[in-house]
């Protein structure tokens, strides 16, 4: 066999295995999608008109800070699911973002003054973060306005009620639309 029919062959062969390469790569463009069953803290794959899941956010005071902390406010989450918290003062101005997982409490120190809260629950492991909040399964609720004086703790509960058809949801609560979160 002449050099130029090994050169000819060697050639021959590295085009196959370019070809194969080519093949495979178009073939396995999503090979970092599984295949199988996904654990809760790999890939997950969106749902059609969704944003992926995230992380829910370790540590409760999500974002906000008051001057003179001679007050306090309590918040308990008795619902089945975290609950996302926005504190607006009496302006509506966000004071401070608390995320809390079901069971859990939280005292924010705040300055005496008038509060609003609403908040959005659904289930943690559905949590999109602070934009898209839990996807399609958010329920958006507020609460009335409370005053909180000078060295005073308002404590405030948020729980589910089942309620007949046409009755109320609660003494002080509502539900919202999400443009009004």
């Amino acid at each position: 066999m002449s050099a130029a029919d090994r050169g000819c062959g060697c050639l021959a062969l590295f085009g196959v295995f370019l070809v194969i390469g080519a093949i495979s790569k178009c073939n396995d463009k999503h090979s970092s999608a599984p295949t199988v069953a996904q654990p809760r803290t790999g890939y997950v794959s969106p749902a059609r008109s969704e944003v992926p899941t995230v992380a829910e956010p370790f540590g409760k005071l999500q974002s906000g800070s008051f001057g003179r902390t001679e007050s306090a406010l309590e918040m308990t989450n008795k619902l089945p699911h975290p609950a996302y918290v926005k504190v607006q003062d009496s302006w509506g101005k966000t004071r401070a973002t608390v995320y809390l997982r079901a069971g859990e409490s939280y005292e924010l120190g705040v300055d005496p003054g008038s509060y609003h809260l609403k908040y959005v629950s659904g289930p943690g492991d559905e949590w999109r973060g602070t934009e898209h909040y839990f996807g399609s399964r958010s329920s958006f609720r507020a609460a009335d306005t409370s005053y909180i004086g000078s060295g005073q703790r308002l404590s405030v509960t948020f729980y589910q009620t089942l309620a007949r058809s046409g009755s109320g949801s609660g003494r002080g609560l509502r539900k919202i639309d999400e443009d009004e979160f």
